[in-house]
Formats: C-alpha cells, structure tokens, sequence
C-alpha cells in the first residue's frame, strides 16, 4: 500500500464558514486561511469529522481523488493524523471563533483610506435624561501607587453601610473622566483618559447600576464623563434584577450581598472598527483590561471592595439600557461596594 493510500484526513477543526453577499466563505481560524468554496465543497467536507483513509473517502465520493485530498490539505482545509499526532496535549480545545480573534492581534496597525467614510464623532448621549451632578471635589488619593499595587485584590464583601456618593465620584472621576480632546479631520476624535485605549479612539462607555448608593435612586444611569455627571434611563424592573442576580451567579455566590453598584461597560464598536479593520475586537478587550486595571487601583486607594466579572448577557443588557448591541454593547462589568475595613 502506498504511503498516499495510508494517509487519513478529516475536516479541520478551525474551520469557520460564513457568508459574504451571496458567497460562502471557509475561514482556517489557525492559519487565517480563507477560501470562497462551493455548496458541494460544504456539503463533502460536513461528512469528514472521523479519521478516513483516501480510499474510504474516494469510495464514499466518487467526484473525490486523492489528488483533490491533497489539495484540501494544502488549502487548510483537511488536516492529517500525523498533524493531529504531533501536536503537544492541551488541556482545552480552541474555539475557532476565539481563535481567529487571538491570530488577528497580529496584524499590526491600520490606517485608513482616504476613501472611506468619514471618521465617527463622538457625540453627547442621554443629554435630554434627568441629571444627577456629582461632587466637583473629588477624594484626594493620597496612597502611593507602589502601595495600591501591593494592596490590590478581589474583595467580594462589603460593610453594612451604603456606599457614599463621593465615593463614587471619586472613583469615576479618577479613573475615567477626559484629560484631553483631540479632533482631527483625518483621524476624527480622540479622547486621552487615565486608562489607555487604542489610537485613543475612547470606546469606552460607563453605565451605572446603582443599588445602594448614598442619594442616588435606584435604577440604571450613564455616566457622561465629560460633564462628570449621571444622566438616569432606567428604574428598577425586571432586567435590572436580573442583571443583579447575574453578578451573583458569576462570582460564584460569592457576594455578602448585592454590590451598591454594577458599573456596566460597553464599547461603540465603529470608533475602533473604523481605524483598525480585522482585529480592532481584540483591541477592545485589550482596553477593557487596561480600564479593569485603573478601576482596580482607584478603587483601591479610596479602600473600596472591587471585583471584575468576566460575563453577563451582554445583547441584552445594552438593549435594556436602549443601545443597538450591533453598534454599542457590553464588554465588560465591574461591581464595587464599601470595603469592610
């Protein structure tokens, strides 16, 4: 038996297929691969999730020969047993959609064509919504940031008391109000904030749920960091309870009892989709660490109880607080409370 004869293929498993227009698109989220393939082509490849010789596969689809097999390998398409062998044990299994995420990061950066639409503009939100100003002197930091850093974790109790408006301020305040604006023809807006964003495109968008806060009713609200302010849009209802019950389940009922406030972060997607095409996702996340990090330290300093939360239903979330989730949706969230101490 020849050495082609005893080669076994099947499908990859970092195939991703779609549609662009009216043609279908396999994508190898690895090798970043992509091919307009035929229906057929779908259909024959949908049959190969088992090891299978070329005879067994030419059997089975007589329009199939080894030469074609060979072809699918080269194009990413098929991968082989002696691929699969040498290939170091993990202890998880790729998604193919993260995957292509993490292979895009190396893209590098991209600049866009004089051609294209004109850059976003970041405009005022929620400007016709009831306003909640809050305390122009915010708290002073006076601990080091060599003391926050040693001083920093993940605190999911909280003393009996509400947590103070100030406290939030300050916390808001420091860690994401605008230190500059920039607005160029070319690039659009930028905005310069104590965390850094990528081409200081500030995708970055805060909404506060407040639970128990010190004159502050209950309910939803978008901090519009330019006026340091609190626009209400939503009171107490359903979705709100769930979004409450959610942090709970995602610390691992953990909490000592519902965090005052789950601050709600969302990204508008086209202030970075519009610069950085194919991996301005994976920039996003990038800055929501970058911002996780700034609220730890502050959050820290003020001897607050922080703690990130890596889920929640984020479509749903951003439709409640009346955001189009395609255009602007939740990236990430962050619950705080009054530390113990």
């Amino acid at each position: 038996m020849s050495a082609t004869q005893t080669v076994r293929y099947r499908r990859s498993p970092y195939l991703i297929l779609y549609w662009a227009g009216n043609q279908p698109l396999l994508l190898n989220s690895h090798t970043l691969q992509g091919h307009n393939v035929h229906p057929n082509l779908i259909s024959f490849l949908s049959e190969l999730n088992e090891w299978s010789s070329v005879n067994e596969i030419t059997d089975a689809n007589a329009t199939v020969d080894s030469k074609d097999l060979a072809e699918l390998y080269k194009l990413g398409l098929l991968e082989t047993e002696n691929d699969a062998s040498t290939k170091d044990a993990m202890s998880f299994e790729w998604d193919p959609i993260e995957l292509a995420v993490q292979r895009r990061t190396a893209h590098g950066g991209y600049w866009p064509d004089r051609d294209k639409p004109a850059p976003p503009v970041i405009h005022p939100k929620f400007i016709t919504q009831p306003a909640t100003d809050l305390p122009t002197r915010a708290r002073f930091l006076s601990m080091t940031l060599g003391e926050a850093l040693e001083k920093r974790r993940t605190i999911r109790t909280y003393s009996d008391r509400s947590l103070r408006l100030e406290e939030l301020s300050s916390l808001l305040y420091h860690a994401v109000r605008p230190l500059e604006c920039i607005s160029d023809v070319q690039l659009g807006d930028r905005v310069l904030r104590p965390f850094p964003t990528a081409g200081a495109r500030s995708e970055l968008e805060i909404y506060v749920i407040a639970v128990d806060v010190s004159g502050i009713e209950r309910g939803a609200l978008y901090y519009d960091a330019s006026s340091h302010r609190l626009l209400r849009l939503r009171d107490p209802d359903e979705q709100y309870a769930r979004i409450i019950k959610s942090v709970h389940s995602a610390t691992g009922e953990k909490l000592s009892r519902d965090p005052p406030v789950v601050l709600l972060i969302t990204a508008v997607f086209e202030r970075v989709m519009w610069k950085y095409q194919g991996f301005g996702l994976s920039l996003i996340y990038k800055d929501v660490g970058t911002l996780f990090q700034t609220l730890y330290l502050i959050a820290t300093a003020l001897s607050l109880a922080p703690c990130a939360i890596g889920s929640g239903d984020e479509a749903e979330n951003s439709r409640w607080l009346g955001l189009d989730p395609l255009r602007e949706s939740q990236v990430g969230c962050f619950i705080i409370g009054p530390n113990m101490d």
